[in-house]
């Protein structure tokens, strides 16, 4: 019966060990706003941030940066630690730019951390001077937000 219990908690351990990546993608899917982002150690300023939005939904992302859109392909390493996130773009002016992350989602807040110059990917949340490493932190807008953000009025204006 001992032997029968463990084996009982060692299957449902391993279960939750191989956690499903679609389940780790449900939490990433939505309109994300940035509140701040740190590039080679500066912080870019708030006012910067306003029109900046990511879009991230079952593989598939879309970056608004002012006037200018890259959309393309996103894969995730939920087993990682942390757990990473790659992005491919395939339309706009980084077509062709892979670009390597870590990231980590917790309820309504996601912060990720990349290398702009897409040869490394970072282990620690972090943006120091002399470096290419870009760190942000996203708010979750709200989810019926249909095809795309609506004018900053509608959100509550800022």
């Amino acid at each position: 019966m001992r032997i029968l219990a463990v084996l009982m908690v060692v299957s449902v351990a391993s279960v939750g060990l191989c956690a499903d990546p679609k389940e780790a993608d449900e939490a990433l899917i939505g309109w994300w706003r940035p509140d701040s982002a740190v590039m080679a150690g500066k912080e870019i300023p708030r006012e910067e941030l306003i029109h900046r939005y990511l879009k991230l939904s079952n593989g598939e992302f879309r970056l608004n940066y002012g006037d200018q859109l890259d959309i393309g392909t996103y894969k995730i390493g939920e087993s990682d630690n942390p757990k990473t996130i790659t992005f491919v773009v395939t339309k706009g002016d980084n077509k062709g730019k892979t670009t390597l992350g870590i990231y980590e989602v917790n309820k309504g807040s996601l912060r990720i951390c990349f290398d702009a110059s897409g040869k490394t990917r970072p282990t620690k949340f972090e943006s120091k001077p002399d470096t290419q490493s870009f760190l942000a932190s996203y708010h979750r807008l709200g989810r019926g937000l249909g095809r795309g953000p609506r004018p900053l009025t509608d959100l509550g204006g800022e």
